[in-house]
């Protein structure tokens, strides 16, 4: 195949049309045509990912093998379809086998030339995430389809799985995330840490000049909240949110996170209330990680009052837990707001990644305990939580 019939032929696949013709190019140049008869296995399940291949002519099975040996079709991919990306990707064994339905011709792209082609090209990284992510969502339906056709007579054991699937499945969507944002932070971290640097300097050597003063600090502010919002979405996408715990006298503890606060809410007129009705409560914590629990919802509250109001902490001992809550008199949110306000990536603001309640409730399923919320549109919101003593 000629370079142009290369490129014509990847133009015609969903994830390389929006690549400009020079990128095109640049893939075309890596890729080679490769042939296979009816019934060759292009790679086995549990295989090493050495390439990533797209079809030029003929059709493959992506097949699995079942509990009893047997493979199992999952789906059909044609002409201007491709395959390999995922474990291109997570760097994991093969996850299904190809095997050849029709004599094939391929494009195929060896792992290496994949990988730098994807940190060099932004668009085929975006458009590899797209398919990534495509692919696992139609597999999956397809899977719930198949069992719902097969298992129709264990309907209540087959919605126990479904809840089980989607989960797997939405823990899949965020390890692939996670993937691309490690690659995309890690070519990111050190123009960051050069752009504060910088602003900083300047900072220091014009503190007479009001307004370069001001913008230095807004652009060192959000360079901040750019890092922590690459930080959580990698720490809850990868799922491996690990705790150390320490002895923690509740009472000192939020009093001293109170303190960091406590000019901040005077400046945006709201007044905190601390009561206690214990102040001997000991629980063990991941000091680091409840520190983001109490500022996320403490940002949140203080989102809620645009105007001003009241924020009162109360810690107390309820049964077998440490109890401490945090209830503002804000704008409130709707049930429907509450009922999903635990969702990761659900979020009503135009900053932020949708991430924060998401992590305030692993956080503290972490430490065995529970968090509520009780919420009343236009007078505010509490979130209630528990901790084992």
């Amino acid at each position: 195949m000629t370079l142009s019939e290369k490129v014509k032929e990847l133009k015609m696949n969903s994830i390389f049309e929006i690549l400009p013709e020079s990128e095109c190019i640049i893939l075309a140049e890596k890729a080679k045509p490769i042939n296979y008869k009816k019934d060759d296995v292009i790679f086995k399940e549990n295989m090493t990912a050495d390439a990533f291949y797209i079809i030029i002519k003929g059709e493959v099975e992506i097949l699995k093998e079942s509990d009893d040996g047997s493979l199992e079709i999952l789906a059909v991919r044609k002409a201007h379809d491709s395959f390999g990306e995922m474990s291109m990707i997570d760097d994991l064994p093969r996850s299904a086998t190809i095997r050849a339905k029709t004599d094939l011709l391929l494009l195929m792209i060896n792992k290496s030339d994949f990988v730098e082609l994807m940190r060099t090209l932004s668009t085929l990284s975006y458009s590899i995430a797209k398919s990534v992510c495509y692919t696992v969502r139609s597999t999956n339906e397809n899977y719930i389809r198949d069992l719902e056709n097969r298992n129709k007579e264990l309907e209540v054991a087959y919605n126990q799985l479904k809840n089980t699937q989607n989960e797997l499945i939405r823990a899949e969507k965020l390890s692939i995330i996670g993937k691309f944002a490690s690659l995309i932070i890690h070519d990111i971290k050190n123009p960051l840490t050069n752009i504060r640097a910088y602003a900083e300097l300047i900072s220091i050597n014009n503190k007479t000049d009001v307004k370069i003063s001001k913008s230095t600090s807004i652009i060192m502010k959000e360079v901040d909240r750019l890092s922590d919002m690459t930080a959580e979405l990698l720490e809850f996408a990868r799922g491996d949110i690990k705790l150390n715990k320490i002895p923690v006298n509740l009472y000192s503890y939020l009093a001293t996170l109170i303190d960091t606060v406590s000019l901040d809410l005077k400046n945006k007129n709201i007044q905190l209330i601390f009561n206690k009705s214990d102040t001997d409560i000991v629980v063990n914590l991941d000091t680091d990680k409840i520190n983001r629990v109490f500022f996320n919802l403490i940002g949140n509250a203080c989102d809620a009052m645009e105007d001003g109001g009241v924020i009162t902490i109360t810690v107390a001992k309820k049964n077998n837990f440490a109890f401490w809550s945090i209830n503002d008199t804000g704008c409130g949110m709707t049930d429907d707001v509450v009922e999903r306000i635990f969702e990761p990536f659900y979020t009503r603001k135009a900053k932020g990644t949708g991430l924060g309640m998401a992590i305030v409730k692993s956080v503290i399923n972490g430490h065995s305990g529970k968090i509520e919320v009780n919420s009343v549109p236009g007078k505010g919101t509490q979130f209630d939580i528990y901790l084992p003593m």
